[in-house]
């Protein structure tokens, strides 16, 4: 894909708006609740950048992906609107991705290994089972792509679409800043919830770290890091362009 998805993530991130409000007050007094946080799902800019930037960023976004485009060979679907999009493009949505794997003899989980093309070929070196598949088709009518997972991997779950609105504050906030929530919740808890910082690769700076913030389990740092997985795994496309970089992300992801 191209190096432009790369700040698609980032306006749609940033678009959810009017974030800089007063304080929330309670007029009610106890036993009310405070008005709802003001927010913007009008699909326009918040203002860090202009409308015209961002409605370009969305118009990729929203695109629809045919296999010409890069679409494949597994894929969980053919836009990256498609999962996330309630009630706005670059909202959360219903829709779930498959993450399988099993115990291995030491007791540590292990990701997959899925066959397909009859066994020619082996899915391995991830948790994600993708939903669709470019094959079979009229090209090749007897290769069969499609993951289907084997009984070996007994553990299964199922992942939601979170919404990425305000995903660009998130990549803004300093180190330093969730470093000190994590020390300050574990004093204010005098111990018993220990927010843990955790730094991890950057990965399209290399020998670069950060605290990680995005992902289910903030495995990583930037909205670049974060969609790579996002676009090369469910869309199958690669997000840095034509140039081979997507590889970097695919080696460390």
């Amino acid at each position: 894909m191209k190096t432009s998805m790369g700040v698609t993530v980032l306006s749609v991130g940033l678009f959810a708006a009017a974030c800089a409000a007063a304080p929330p007050v309670n007029p009610g007094g106890p036993g009310h609740l405070p008005p709802p946080a003001p927010a913007g799902f009008d699909n326009a800019s918040n203002g860090l950048t202009d409308d015209a930037t961002h409605q370009v960023d969305q118009e990729k976004f929203d695109e629809f992906e045919e296999i010409s485009d890069g679409l494949g060979p597994l894929y969980n679907a053919q836009s990256c609107r498609e999962c996330h999009q309630n009630p706005v493009s670059g909202g959360p949505s219903q829709v779930l991705e498959l993450r399988v794997g099993h115990k291995g003899h030491d007791g540590v989980f292990e990701n997959p290994e899925i066959p397909i093309n009859g066994g020619a070929e082996v899915i391995k070196g991830r948790s994600l089972v993708n939903q669709r598949a470019i094959g079979p088709n009229g090209a090749f009518p007897t290769t069969d792509i499609q993951e289907r997972v084997p009984d070996s991997e007994n553990i299964r779950t199922f992942r939601i679409s979170v919404s990425l609105l305000g995903d660009g504050f998130v990549e803004a906030v300093d180190d330093s800043t969730l470093i000190e929530l994590s020390k300050k919740q574990c004093k204010e808890t005098h111990g018993r919830i220990c927010g843990l910082a955790l730094y991890v690769p950057v990965v399209e700076s290399p020998g670069t770290t950060r605290i990680g913030r995005f992902g289910w389990k903030d495995q990583h740092a930037s909205l670049l890091s974060f969609q790579g997985p996002g676009a090369r795994r469910p869309a199958g496309r690669d997000p840095r362009g034509e140039e081979g970089r997507g590889a970097v992300c695919e080696d460390r992801l």
